[in-house]
């Protein structure tokens, strides 16, 4: 698993302990020589992340929707570029080019993009395992609510290993060290 798919915040002001787990997590893909595919986006959690990967050695990997590239907001951390029209695109082209997906705090995008990759799971479209990395508990509601849907039937509970819920890098090592072996 060389390339990781992150989604996040793009949000400034937001919470060091925030801060501290996009440190973490670009250091670790820097340090373990692999590539970051993600958003591209200068602000926020999304270049903390990029200048993290690229200060340890990784190489940045930017999908970057027409809309950020109007408005100024490409990183200038990225190594390559993958240009989409919009942020559907850019949901698709991630996934493509990520073997595992994690998800940082985020908002209302984040959220869209950790369920349109658990729905793709869901009917077979790929396989890609997608790790919420909760920081503060800031996962618990939306695992809560899936658990909850679980137990109406609603979500079937082959559908709970679609995601890993993880605290802390060495989670992530850890996760990663077991798929390897599968």
């Amino acid at each position: 698993m060389q390339r990781i798919g992150v989604f996040l915040s793009s949000k400034d002001n937001l919470p060091d302990s925030y801060i501290q787990a996009a440190q973490e997590v670009g250091e670790w893909i820097g340090r373990t020589g692999r590539t970051l595919v993600y958003g591209g986006a200068k602000k926020g959690l999304m270049e903390i992340l990029a200048r993290s990967v690229k200060f340890s050695g990784g190489r940045v990997m930017g999908v970057v929707p027409q809309i950020l590239t109007d408005r100024n907001l490409v990183s200038d951390t990225l190594d390559i570029t993958i240009p989409t029209v919009d942020l559907n695109d850019r949901k698709a082209v991630m996934v493509r080019e990520s073997d595992l997906l994690i998800a940082l705090p985020g908002g209302i995008g984040t959220l869209d993009e950790v369920f349109t990759v658990m729905a793709a799971n869901t009917i077979g479209i790929h396989r890609k395992p997608v790790i919420l990395y909760n920081v503060d508990g800031c996962w618990d509601t939306i695992t809560a609510a899936i658990r909850d849907l679980c137990d109406k039937k609603l979500v079937s509970e082959s559908q709970k290993e679609l995601w890993t819920v993880i605290k802390c890098t060495a989670e992530l090592e850890h996760f990663i060290q077991a798929q390897n072996g599968r």
